[in-house]
């Protein structure tokens, strides 16, 4: 499947780097006057001069604090990036503001995900509160819907599912659930119907069987869908497409699809914007359902014969999308919650296939035609 688009001018939104080199020159100048000034006060009172010389380091480190942090003003949806660096990694806490509320924090160390990441709509309620250590999802998973009704609840250690896992509609019933013992998905996985009232899958994966294996459609095309960030309204664009292969998830490539779609996200930054990321996911799936992947942005065409997840969306008419030039910062934000959605993902089912590579289409507002 292949996409063309036309959209409209670039409009570049305005951005704000403070100059490394004006920090580290300002910061010599700061220890050079420190330096003075103990050489003037060297043979006077040590109290005063032991003061003058604290007050000096005090200053030092204000303007390392103010003059580290970096921010990047988005005019065209009136929000702002806060990060202590950018280059050449990502470092320091991250806070992301939209009309003067906090939308998303967290904090980067050496380029990865640490610590605690919450994240708000638009009107501030939480949706999103995760943990990560050392760029490994590490804690408990709390995701919420917009009427505040909890959304997926699990826990990872170090990257790996342990523990219940539930997933649940929008109106509290439970979607999907099972369990996991490092990763590996145990006992019996079940999937209810997109009202969460009539059971449809059901899985032993201690005895490796189906015990009910009938699927019901999730989402189709023209489906009107309220985006958790934003709290605002979106058309899905779902192509008929069937896939299949031995080794599978949990419900097949369908269920997937819509798991998808529920569990990533769409920026305050991103919606009304015109983006198109297409992401290479390789899968290694053991004989014992442990499933892990890699992934990638990729530029160019895809492979005639491939497995497909889809997420594409009109966030408005034409006339109110604003094609803005996204930096790479905003692109890199944006694969941590590809992979981020991924990792939430329910599990999948081996049969005689360990690798599997699946392409992601990530579309937003682009004008679509299939080739």
């Amino acid at each position: 499947m292949r996409f063309t688009s036309y959209v409209p001018p670039l409009v570049r939104a305005s951005r704000s780097y403070p100059q490394i080199n004006f920090l580290k020159a300002y910061k010599v100048y700061i220890f050079y006057v420190i330096y003075k000034l103990q050489t003037i006060e060297k043979n006077k009172n040590p109290q005063y001069n032991m003061k003058r010389l604290f007050l000096g380091l005090l200053t030092a480190l204000t303007v390392n604090i103010s003059f580290g942090q970096q921010t990047v003003k988005l005019d065209y949806c009136n929000c702002q990036e806060k990060i202590e660096q950018i280059s050449p990694v990502l470092n320091g806490q991250f806070e992301l503001k939209c009309n003067g509320l906090l939308i998303e924090k967290g904090e980067f160390v050496n380029g990865l995900k640490n610590g605690e990441w919450i994240t708000y709509s638009r009107k501030g309620k939480l949706i999103r509160k995760l943990n990560y250590n050392n760029g490994l999802l590490h804690g408990k998973v709390e995701l919420f819907y917009v009427n505040g009704k909890p959304k997926v609840a699990g826990q990872f250690d170090k990257g790996s599912k342990i523990g219940k896992w539930i997933y649940y509609t929008d109106k509290g019933m439970v979607l999907s659930e099972g369990s996991y013992d490092s990763n590996k998905p145990i006992d019996t996985w079940i999937i209810n119907d997109k009202k969460g009232k009539k059971l449809v899958v059901q899985y032993d994966f201690n005895s490796k069987k189906h015990l009910l294996n009938s699927p019901t459609p999730f989402h189709k095309d023209g489906d009107i869908i309220q985006n958790g960030n934003t709290e605002e309204w979106y058309i899905l664009k779902s192509p008929d497409l069937k896939y299949s292969s031995k080794s599978e998830p949990l419900g097949g490539y369908a269920f997937a699809n819509y798991m998808f779609i529920e569990l990533v996200e769409v920026p305050e930054n991103l919606w009304d914007t015109y983006l198109y990321q297409k992401y290479k996911v390789s899968f290694k799936i053991a004989s014992d359902n442990n499933a892990t992947f890699e992934s990638q942005l990729i530029t160019g065409n895809l492979p005639d014969k491939k497995l497909e997840l889809t997420f594409l969306i009109m966030t408005n008419p034409p006339s109110k999308i604003k094609r803005v030039e996204h930096s790479d910062f905003q692109i890199k934000l944006i694969d941590l919650k590809i992979k981020e959605a991924l990792s939430l993902m329910p599990p999948w089912i081996y049969n005689e296939q360990s690798d599997i590579d699946l392409y992601i289409h990530y579309v937003i507002n682009q004008n679509l035609q299939r080739q």
